[in-house]
């Protein structure tokens, strides 16, 4: 139940919230809904987008009892977590003990580790609450929605973090771990909540929350089929659209990150990903969380993805030649180094390797794929190191000495400049130069929220009867993306508690 809210309280917040908006140049302004007022549509719990957070909020209001509606912008379920594998984190699950060495990890450990990721900017409550959450959804998935899991492994390290709280922790369902295969969790989970009476009504983008006189969200416009339709929502509103990933002005003033690589990498995510239940709420005077960060990865190389498989003989240097990062640490913790790199020496950074590293059974090219890749445009090659400096742009002196090092090094089984883990061997040459491009899987940063996915505005208070889910709420990842299984176990944790929390209204 939300706490009480003054009508004060709600017009000081909403103000704030205008003008935040205002501020980035989006229009709009909070608008009141009078209880006399004529509805379109009128259900108890209203979901508003339907990926992995929106058909989990809905299966678990549905359970309760509530009367669902989900409103979907785009033709079909599932949003950004079909392009994913549908993998999720959790500890101390009987999966873990079953299918891995870690039979003493617990959800502390975890939250530990995310929280140490985390910077000094997350939210620890809300971290430790997933963490704690997280072996109870994995139950709840095989048990209600009928998962199957079959394999769990981990991320790879991140240099600060303590070696004990890593673990093994990234469940793998029957038919995932692919990219595309989170769609199975989403049909699966939808099935629950359509069995369970939720409805959905697809190409239907909602506009504007609609609040009464004491703050209270009662309900949406929408707009479906060039018509405006007004959603009543007895119990709440639970926004579940994903965080800024294509909204381009919102990035630039909210996530740089974001902002270069909608400017200058791929963006994976889903196009109707642009920030609506972010904007939405900052007009009701909502404040947000945990932006500055993405999840940016190597899609050529897949490199440091999964702890199962080392990163081949290799190594990444700047625009003076040199190494800046640990190349095996966690993929979204290397990447946010690239884009510091690329940003504060206004170039592109490389991946060096040689002609030794096709031997590497760990390697992604054979001689034959690099040619086609040099070929292509795609590599860099030359017989001296010296000559792929020029060829890159970078001091030559500078790439000598670095190449000179990481023989040194690996020689002596022991990177002493960043600890790096695996894929320690010489290279030799002819050498082949990448240039780092990232793929990326969307913005991470939202509403803010407590531990029972409520929203909070800008002056601490609850805006009643409002929720947000998965990554339109922030605050609960830190400043770059701490390894796979995050996002998907947040949809779910977040849609299940603003499911419940709405429904029990």
């Amino acid at each position: 139940m939300s706490k009480s809210f003054s009508r004060r309280t709600f017009l000081k917040g909403a103000a704030a919230g205008v003008a935040g908006v205002a501020a980035m140049g989006l229009a709009g302004a909070p608008v009141l809904a009078e209880e006399a007022e004529s509805w379109d549509l009128e259900t108890d719990v209203l979901v508003v987008g339907a990926g992995g957070a929106g058909v989990s909020a809905a299966a678990e209001a549905a359970l309760a009892g509530a009367r669902v509606l989900v409103l979907e912008k785009a033709g079909l379920i599932g949003g950004t977590t079909n392009f994913s594998g549908g993998v999720m984190q959790a500890a101390g699950t009987k999966y873990q003990k079953e299918f891995t060495k870690y039979q003493d990890d617990t959800p502390e450990k975890h939250a530990a580790l995310w929280i140490k990721a985390g910077e000094g900017t997350v939210d620890e409550e809300l971290v430790t609450d997933l963490a704690n959450g997280a072996p109870g959804h994995i139950d709840w998935l095989a048990d209600t929605c009928g998962l199957k899991w079959t394999s769990l492994y981990g991320h790879c390290h991140i240099p600060y973090v303590e070696e004990e709280l890593m673990a093994d922790r990234i469940h793998v369902y029957e038919g995932g771990g692919g990219i595309g295969s989170g769609g199975i969790f989403v049909r699966a989970t939808w099935a629950v909540a359509e069995a369970n009476g939720a409805e959905l009504q697809l190409n239907t983008e909602v506009k504007k929350l609609l609040q009464d006189a004491d703050g209270v969200v009662t309900g949406v416009i929408a707009e479906q089929d060039g018509k405006e339709l007004r959603v009543k929502a007895e119990k709440g509103v639970i926004l579940c659209t994903a965080s800024i990933d294509h909204n381009l002005d919102m990035a630039k003033r909210l996530s740089p990150q974001q902002y270069y690589d909608l400017n200058n990498s791929t963006v994976m995510s889903a196009a109707t990903d642009t920030g609506d239940g972010i904007r939405m709420g900052m007009e009701i005077g909502a404040d947000v969380s945990g932006f500055g960060g993405c999840i940016d990865f190597c899609a050529k190389t897949g490199a440091a993805t999964s702890n199962q498989i080392p990163l081949f003989p290799s190594f990444i240097v700047n625009q003076q030649g040199l190494r800046f990062v640990c190349e095996d640490a966690t993929y979204a913790y290397h990447y946010r180094a690239i884009f510091q790199q690329t940003v504060a020496l206004d170039g592109p950074t490389y991946m060096i390797f040689g002609n030794s590293t096709f031997s590497d059974p760990a390697t992604v090219w054979t001689e034959e794929s690099a040619k086609a890749d040099v070929e292509a445009g795609a590599l860099y090659t030359a017989e001296t190191i010296e000559a792929l400096a020029e060829q890159i742009g970078v001091p030559a002196a500078n790439l000598k000495l670095q190449l000179d090092l990481w023989n040194q090094y690996a020689a002596a089984g022991e990177d002493a400049q960043f600890g790096r883990k695996t894929g320690l061997a010489e290279i030799t040459g002819p050498f082949y130069a990448y240039k780092n491009v990232a793929a990326n899987l969307g913005s991470l940063g939202g509403l803010k929220i407590n531990v029972n996915a409520e929203v909070i505005d800008v002056n601490g208070n609850v805006i009643p009867h409002l929720y947000a889910a998965g990554l339109n709420a922030g605050g609960w990842i830190g400043p770059y993306y701490p390894g796979s299984g995050t996002a998907v176990m947040g949809t779910v944790h977040w849609g299940r508690k603003a499911g419940a929390a709405a429904a029990a209204n």
